[in-house]
């Protein structure tokens, strides 16, 4: 089911949701300037089976959310994941944040405890920054070799028209899947269209970096957090390494870290129940 909820500030955010209204709920927060459809539909259902309401959202400046005017720093995203629960009408939720929507979920705890249940923290980090050639303030190790090439291959050579903007997008996600595991050509193309299909008006996806940027360490914050924590980081992240997990799981309190070898930033499709049972145990536990 879709419905569009309100911001406070006036905008609207697209969701949409998966099982049961009366299971408890798991709200999927995707990474920097990435929609909710990035969340592979099949583990969206499989968590929903066992037992959960889902529910997966567009960022604003992403997908069918609406467009911001102005720059604005994490605790904006994070206060959109508020008004997703709150306007959806579920009180409180178990909330699964990939990369900079891991650190959005860490700020949600924060900012909102009564609204998290749980957190599951999915190759993210306490500290990164939107310019992959600006280390980290802490001093964890900034993105990888395959990463920072990717980069510099478009500052050099940025695609010139539809099909090289395709073929671009689709090696991004290739660099963040990595090496290690198959890469599902086929799959990723048809998500960059559908992706490039849901975006109307002018791109300020842009505006999740800046945002980035703008959000100073969590570091010294999350060590107050009370909030039952799994950390699942990928052995072969390219842009958050390991150590970003492992400090996750150091600061946060009672924090639990899954190490996943040959997993690169973001996981492959075909994982989705691999991700899901993780995510599931943990919810169980809780």
């Amino acid at each position: 089911m879709e419905t569009p909820i309100a911001t406070r500030d006036g905008l609207r955010l697209w969701t949409e949701t998966f099982g049961s209204r009366g299971d408890p709920a798991v709200l999927l927060v995707m990474g920097g300037s990435a929609p909710g459809i990035v969340w592979p539909d099949e583990l969206c259902r499989l968590i929903a089976k066992d037992g959960y309401f889902v529910v997966r959202y567009d960022h604003r400046d992403t997908g069918r959310s609406g467009k911001s005017d102005d720059e604005y720093d994490l605790s904006t995203l994070a206060a959109d994941a508020a008004d997703v629960l709150v306007g959806l009408g579920l009180g409180s939720a178990h909330v699964v944040g990939q990369s900079v929507g891991g650190m959005v979920a860490q700020l949600l705890a924060l900012d909102r405890p009564e609204l998290v249940r749980s957190l599951v923290l999915l190759s993210s980090s306490p500290d990164a920054n939107g310019d992959v050639w600006a280390p980290p303030r802490t001093g964890l190790p900034g993105p990888r070799r395959p990463m920072l090439e990717h980069v510099a291959r478009l500052s050099a050579s940025p695609p010139q028209g539809p099909e090289e903007s395709l073929a671009a997008a689709v090696d991004g996600w290739q660099v963040l899947v990595g090496s290690y595991v198959p890469f599902d050509r086929t799959y990723w193309v048809d998500l960059v269209r559908r992706v490039k299909d849901r975006d109307r008006g002018p791109d300020t996806a842009w505006r999740h970096a800046t945002a980035l940027d703008r959000t100073p360490p969590l570091t010294g914050r999350i060590a107050a957090l009370d909030v039952p924590t799994l950390v699942v980081h990928g052995e072969r992240d390219p842009v958050l390494p390991l150590e970003h997990g492992e400090e996750l799981r150091r600061v946060i309190p009672h924090a639990r870290l899954w190490r996943i070898a040959g997993m690169g930033h973001i996981f492959p499709p075909h994982w989705s129940s691999t991700i899901s049972s993780l995510v599931v145990d943990h919810l169980r536990r809780t």
